[in-house]
């Protein structure tokens, strides 16, 4: 049915979109970030429609594998669980602190109810990689690279993580001591869910 100012416009009949139950969990949400929050140009006035959608694009994503997840094959300095906190769209971590050189595994955990993905970022480059990742928004294949940019400051990233998922990365850290940022670079996310992987000698 379409509503006009709450009152019926019209209605018409359809078939079930999904004739079979889903195996798959489904992102949803509503996103009504405001001011220099805004993935896009948009009033900061929320706008709610209810309607039916015609020639609309649903993109369910299959989980991660096994074989997916970084193999876990010599030795290993560190490990450390990075949690996304549930409802509130940050990192339980703001901060980690690992020695330069040394082999980190670090584990994702995804108890939230949309996807999430972590991107270890070069020092400085949170702004440059968040405005990329917020263009992958309008791209038909945005969330076929996991909203992950393309570009030489990306140093590690996981793919999507769905709700109740983990993924483990295995990585040498970097030799130059610094703040490196982490990152959810699922649009939007970027300004309010990164961290700071502290490097030392």
């Amino acid at each position: 049915a379409l509503m006009v100012n709450n009152k019926e416009a019209g209605t018409i009949k359809a078939p079930g979109v999904f004739k079979n139950e889903l195996t798959e969990p489904l992102r949803v949400g509503f996103d009504n970030l405001k001011g220099d929050q805004r993935i896009m140009e948009y009033p900061d006035t929320a706008f709610f429609m209810r309607a039916n959608l015609t020639n609309a694009k649903l993109e369910t994503l299959a989980p991660v594998s096994a074989a997916a997840i970084a193999p876990k094959t010599g030795t290993v300095d560190q490990t450390i669980t990075i949690k996304v906190v549930k409802d509130v769209m940050k990192f339980d971590k703001q901060v980690i602190n690992v020695k330069a050189g040394t082999t980190v595994r670090l584990i994702v955990q995804n108890p939230d109810f949309m996807q999430h993905n972590l991107v270890l970022i070069k020092i400085g480059t949170l702004k440059t990689v968040g405005a990329a990742a917020d263009k992958l928004a309008q791209d038909a294949d945005g969330a076929k690279v996991n909203y992950v940019p393309k570009m030489p400051e990306v140093l590690q990233a996981t793919p999507l993580i769905n709700p109740g998922g983990k993924y483990t990365l295995t990585f040498k850290v970097p030799a130059t001591a610094g703040d490196y940022p982490y990152v959810c670079t699922f649009p939007g996310h970027w300004r309010v869910m990164n961290g700071t992987m502290r490097v030392t000698k």
